[in-house]
């Protein structure tokens, strides 16, 4: 389908990252991605709602993608959103929220602390750390 929105999700991998060759030989690389809501409630975090997508990566990406990727990965995608619609064994009619990835990105689990920001002599105050 030609026109498919741009979306940009981060999210945990749900499954490992399994790549196959489509029978004209093309390499794919698909994966399920959660991305859970959380809320600030009463001091503490609160995980909301889920929604599932099922990602693919096509191309000279994939072998790359699927040798990185585990599950439980933390990773941000970018690409082209669709819905598939289909129906199930038992006539059930579903959707499939879809991502054609253009970029994906991990996210590393235990990131080391920023580093302060360093400022050229042109400018008056330094800034000891980050804003947030």
């Amino acid at each position: 389908m030609a026109y498919e929105p741009m979306i940009t999700v981060v999210g945990n991998l749900g499954t490992d990252a399994e790549f196959r060759k489509t029978p004209k030989g093309v390499p794919v690389t698909s994966f399920n991605l959660a991305n859970t809501t959380r809320k600030f409630t009463n001091n503490e975090w609160v995980n909301g709602n889920t929604t599932w997508f099922r990602v693919f990566v096509w191309s000279k990406d994939a072998a790359g993608t699927a040798n990185t990727l585990r599950k439980g990965d933390k990773v941000i995608v970018t690409g082209r959103f669709a819905v598939d619609k289909y129906v199930t064994k038992d006539g059930e009619e579903r959707q499939s929220l879809e991502i054609t990835a253009e970029t994906v990105g991990v996210i590393p689990k235990h990131a080391p602390e920023p580093v302060a920001l360093q400022h050229s002599k042109s400018d008056e105050e330094p800034i000891e750390e980050f804003p947030w």
